[in-house]
């Protein structure tokens, strides 16, 4: 039980972080034209984290398909299955925005694929820690 409240912690913490870049990206969009590139690198940081959020997912439904003793264990190992599916696709569709959007190298670098070799130089974004 230990490892699925660290693992919900955790998703609490990259929520919190996706509602702190989302407020910094509005206050831009008062100026757009001069801030339109640190709102570019603002909403793909939001879907670092949201690709984050959905590992941590992953990780959580591992945790709970080891829990045996629920009400009606078909059912509910049927329902983490559906959850599971639902979480990969959810993966598999930011992964191919970021992709798209020339940041392979970037989720290489966080760790956030594995496997990925360069084709090319990309436009990285720098990390958005900087306020």
């Amino acid at each position: 039980m230990g490892k699925l409240l660290s693992v919900t912690h955790r998703l609490v913490q990259r929520s919190q972080e996706i509602d702190a870049i989302q407020e910094r990206r509005r206050s831009l969009f008062s100026e757009v034209k001069a801030n339109e590139e640190q709102i570019i690198l603002l909403h793909y940081e939001m879907e670092f984290k949201r690709l984050e959020c959905m590992y941590l997912k992953q990780e959580q439904i591992v945790e709970l398909k080891k829990h045996k003793d629920v009400y009606n264990p078909q059912v509910y190992q049927e329902q983490l299955e559906r959850l599971e599916a639902i979480t990969n696709r959810c993966i598999s569709s930011i992964l191919k925005r970021l992709f798209e959007g020339g940041y392979g190298l970037e989720l290489k670098k966080r760790g956030l694929v594995k496997g990925y070799i360069a084709s090319g130089p990309t436009n990285l974004p720098q990390r958005c820690d900087s306020r």
